[in-house]
This record gives structure tokens, sequence and C-alpha cells, in this order.
């Protein structure tokens, strides 16, 4: 095998291009640029942003929906630290993301002096340090590596660890070694992610463990006998064709989560809806907690996820089945990761389709609504989105009281919805956004399906300058900004009229001409509804969601309104009282107007 000499800058930028890396999204600075020449230089795409936050965000959006590494590049110092929320956010939701950090020349960094970016107090390592928690795996390019000949070994480790363990990881390049030579022979070895590995015993035991107690559940009487919860952990570890065999196959009754929703087909018949455990339907609470035998597939256990831990499960009568072990009921099976295992099990388990198949399940569909000449309100609002909604739509949701409104929705077959939920960062949606859907136009092409935004105009106020990057990679999607003048989520658990919940309100259907090139504009078109028949007129026409080009719809709605799925996590009841405002609004039977003790969130 022949030897390579090239920079390590290019050696880096080679590993990236071999992991299927086309945008790299960042914020330059002098100790990053050099880097960033070679980049330029490259197969991959620069994408710059107004800061490193909404940068942090948009690599975890473009790793989110791409399921494969994403790349952040800042300056040391002032930049990591900024983008350091964004980083928290990837490793909470296990998102592989390598942070590339331009450190001072080492020469600087050896003498303590005190170059801008720093500290002012000799300690070059502080910020590496500050990033541990929110990383899987570090290195900081050194001279003495470089000397020995491993730095190129120690690259290639960070790089692995990152998209096995599908967490952050951080790479320090000093910028005097960025073009220093080395020699190599690992780039003639693709990386490889390092698989769970898999023990055949414990998983044929599991196989078998798993067949009998689902003879055991389907003695008897054929109802509620096994059902399936579809969790996020099947889009999270890639096996989303692995469980549409297994549901196909096995023709059992599967319901979702409020975070796992799109990860199996919910337009199916075989679809009952969403379990949250007391916040579920009556339907299919009573389905899937007298269930003989729960399956749960991927799941996670948050707040949000399990209606604040109400599930009614026992754990003698679950199976639960994750990425790297199998439990079937007290038992565990360690190293059987799901993605394997389920052929296996599909296999297996082809003897009781039959029986499956004649289990009932609740109906799971869309209510139509019409259009009135009337305000537009968040019960009528999600409805009339989701009959709008078709096949293959990406679909991105803020953390605010938006990210409840499609709760209820049964999603098209082949759409994708992102969400952050468990980290929960307001403005995250809008850098997300710009990176999920470069990662769909290069999986896809520019005649991709559309990329649909909802947000609040709170959050959005957070993160505004991520609309000036989208239009600059001329990305098309539709945003949809829900305008009401603050945080209604905040309002709703505590003191609704606090003046602290309340936001300038800006006019946002001038955004993004504000916000555009102004030598070279993007096309665009905004859009103010406030009435259900203005709003319905646009989703009617077939030009809109076909206008190729980024579009902005300011949707005005009542300060105190919120999504039917936010009433029921907070046990909002429908009558109306006066609020200290003189608005008429949601009285809560649990929260005090004007002010009280805090509430805790109840997620859905």
């Amino acid at each position: 095998m022949s030897s390579e000499e090239l920079s390590i800058g290019s050696y880096i930028v080679r590993r990236l291009e071999e992991q299927r890396v086309g945008s790299m999204f960042g914020v330059p600075g002098s100790f990053i640029a050099n880097f960033l020449d070679i980049v330029e230089a490259s197969k991959i795409s620069w994408v710059g942003e107004c800061n490193e936050l909404t940068a942090a965000y948009a690599a975890d959006g473009y790793a989110r929906y791409k399921g494969e590494l994403g790349v952040l590049a800042t300056t040391v110092g002032v930049g990591e630290l900024s983008a350091i929320n964004g980083i928290a956010g990837s490793f909470a939701e296990e998102l592989p993301i390598l942070h590339i950090v331009g450190q001072q020349k080492t020469k600087d960094q050896d003498e303590g002096l005190n170059i801008i970016h720093t500290l002012g107090n000799g300690r070059y390592d502080e910020f590496a340090k500050s990033a541990l928690p929110y990383t899987c795996s570090q290195y900081l390019l050194n001279k003495t590596d470089i000397n020995l000949g491993v730095a190129d070994i120690k690259i290639d480790k960070v790089i692995v660890d990152c998209i096995s363990q599908s967490r952050p990881a951080y790479l320090a390049l000093p910028w005097d070694l960025v073009d220093v030579k080395i020699t190599t022979t690992r780039l003639y070895e693709p990386l490889k992610k390092e698989e769970v590995l898999i023990n055949a015993d414990a998983e044929k035991a599991a196989i078998e463990h798993i067949y009998r107690r689902f003879e055991d559940a389907f003695e008897g009487e054929l109802v509620n006998n096994v059902v399936v919860i579809a969790d996020v952990s099947i889009s999270r570890h890639h096996c989303k064709k692995e469980v549409a065999a297994f549901l196909e196959a096995t023709q059992l009754p599967v319901y979702g989560t409020p975070l796992g929703k799109t990860a199996v087909n919910e337009t199916s018949d075989r679809y009952g809806g969403i379990y949250v455990g007391d916040l579920s339907s009556p339907d299919v609470k009573k389905s899937v907690e007298n269930a003989k035998l729960v399956l749960f597939i991927g799941p996670l256990n948050t707040d949000f996820n399990t209606g604040n831990f109400s599930y009614k499960i026992s754990d003698d009568k679950s199976i639960k089945l994750h990425f790297d072990h199998t439990e079937v009921g007290f038992a565990t099976y360690a190293r059987t990761g799901m993605k394997e295992l389920l052929p296996k099990l599909t296999d297996r388990l082809k003897d009781f389709t039959e029986k499956a198949r004649q289990l009932d399940v609740p109906e799971f569909r869309n209510e139509d609504v019409d259009d009135e000449d009337e305000p537009i309100n968040h019960a009528w609002l999600w409805w009339r989105v989701g009959g709008w909604f078709i096949e293959d739509d990406l679909i991105i949701t803020e953390a605010g009281s938006v990210s409840y409104g499609v709760i209820d929705l049964a999603l098209p077959k082949g759409s994708s919805l992102l969400a952050q939920k468990l980290w929960a960062s307001i403005g995250w949606s809008t850098g997300a956004t710009h990176g999920a859907t470069l990662a769909r136009r290069e999986l896809e092409g520019d005649k991709a399906p559309q990329t649909i935004l909802f947000i609040g105009d709170g959050s959005l106020q957070m993160t505004v300058q991520a609309l000036s990057a989208m239009m600059r990679s001329k990305v098309k999607p539709i945003i949809f900004v829900v305008k009401n003048g603050g945080y209604t989520i905040e309002r709703l658990q505590h003191s609704i009229d606090a003046e602290y919940h309340n936001i300038v309100t800006w006019d946002y259907g001038k955004l993004l001409s504000v916000l555009n090139n102004v030598e070279e504009p993007t096309p665009t078109k905004t859009y103010q509804v406030s009435n259900q028949q203005e709003l319905g007129k646009l989703f009617d026409s077939g030009e809109f969601r076909n206008n190729g080009c980024l579009q902005l719809v300011e949707i005005i709605v009542s300060r105190d309104d919120a999504p039917p799925a936010l009433k029921r996590a907070l046990h909002i009841q429908d009558n109306a009282v006066e609020s200290d405002s003189g608005l008429e609004t949601w009285a809560p039977h649990r929260i005090k107007m004007g002010g009280s003790a805090p509430v805790r969130m109840i997620g859905w």
C-alpha cells in the first residue's frame, strides 16, 4: 500500500468528504481561516451563518435529517462558546456533530500569551474543558503527535467516535499546524461506524423468550393481546425500514409517541394514534394499558414523551427493543441491537400474523374542518394544516406551543417530523430548517418535496438571522410564524398577564426584505392571515406550495389560545374568563391568573 503526503487540514477534509459531508456550517475567524481555505477548494460547501448558535442548530438539523455526520467550524473561545448551547442539544438528542475549532498558534499557547479570544490568564485548555460534558470524544492536535506520526490515527478516532456514538465530538486545530504535511497510508481504508458487537447466543435467547411471551399473550380471546409502541430511537438509529417490514409481516396494532411521530406510517389502518399515558385519547389508553403484552421499539422515556411519566404499563408485560440491548420483562439481553434483531424476529413471529390481523385498532385520522369567516384559532388551525400536508413533506416544529399542534395529526406517508423536545431550546428550528433543507437537497436534488417550518414569534426572535443564511443558500422552505406577542406556553403555566412573557411585536412580513441580499436579492413571498378563509384560500392555491421561493406566512392568533394537545397537557378547560389585560383567555383550573406558584409542565 503506497503512502500519501498531504497537509493535516487536507487529511481532515478528505475524511469528511468520505463521510458524505456536503455542507459545513459555521462562522469564520482568523484562527480557522486557513482550514476554511482547504474546505473551499474541496467538494464541501461552506455554509456561513450569521452567528455560531444558528450554525450549531443548522449542523444539528443537517445531521438529524440526513442521519449522518454534521460538521460545525468556529474560532476558539468566543466562537465555540457561542455554539455550545446548540452542541449540548445535539448531545442530549444523540446527533453526530463534529465541532472543529481553530486555535491560536502553538508557540503562543506554549508561552501562555494573552492573545485575543482568551481569558487573559494564559490557560488555553479551558474552552475544550468546558465542552467535555457535551462531547463524546476530543482531540487537540499537537506537534508531539505529528512528530510521532500518530496525528492521523487520533483524528480518525475522534470522527469514528462521533459517528459510532452518535454524539458531538471536538477537534481543535492550532492554525500553525493546519498546513503541516504528514505522510499517511490511512486514507486507503474508509472510516466505518463501530457497530454494536452482537452476541449471537444472547440474540437467539432473546428471540425465543419473546416468542414464548407472544404464545402466552395470544392464548384465549383476541382482544388487546399484543400492541406495539414505536418510539423516537427508531429514527435516531436508522431502523425505519426494519420496523416497517416487521409491522407489515406481523400486522400487529401499533401506536406512536409524541417524539416518535413519523417513525412509522401513520396512515396505516394498523396505526391507532399516540400513546402518552394519562393524556392519551380514551380508546388508545384502553387498548394499550389493557394489552396483555406491549412491545416497545426504540423507547425514550422523557416527561414530554410519557405524559409526565404517567405510563400505566408494568415491566412484567413489556418487551423493549433498544439499539444495543433487549429487555423481556425483567430479563436483559446485552449486545442484541434492534436493527440486527428485528429481521430475525420478524421471521420468527409470523406465526402470529393471522391472530394479530384480527385485533381491533382505534381509527386515527384527521378531522375535516370548514373555512369560516372567523378569526384563526388553534382548534381549527391544526386540522386545516393536517389536511394540507402531502406525502414526503419535511415538517419542522419549534419547541414551544406550536410543537403541540401536530401531535394530534395523522401525518402523511413518507413525511418526516423534526422537533427538538428533550433539550427544547427555543429558536432551534430556524437554523435546523436551514441545515435539514440543505441535507435534503444533497440527497434528493432541487426537486425534493417541501420543507415546512412552524415557529412562534417568540422563538423566531431568538434566531431570526438564520432567515438571512437560508436566502443566501437559496433554500425554499415555507415558514409559518404563529404571531401572538410572546411566550404562550410560559403564560399558560405561570402568571398569564406577567409582562416578562411579552415581546416586541414585529412586522414579520418585512423580515425577508430586510434580511435579504440587497445587491442580488433572493426571490421571496410573504403573507399575513388572521381569518380562516384567508389561510384556507392560501392552502387551496396550488401556486402557494409550488412557488419556487422561500415564503413566510404570518398567522395571527389570539394571545392566549393554544393547540388542543397543549391544553390537555396543562389540564386547561375551555371556559373563557377575563384576564387582567381585558382579553378573553383560557382558564386553566390548575393555574391562577396574574400570579401563582410555579406549575410543572406536563409534557405532551
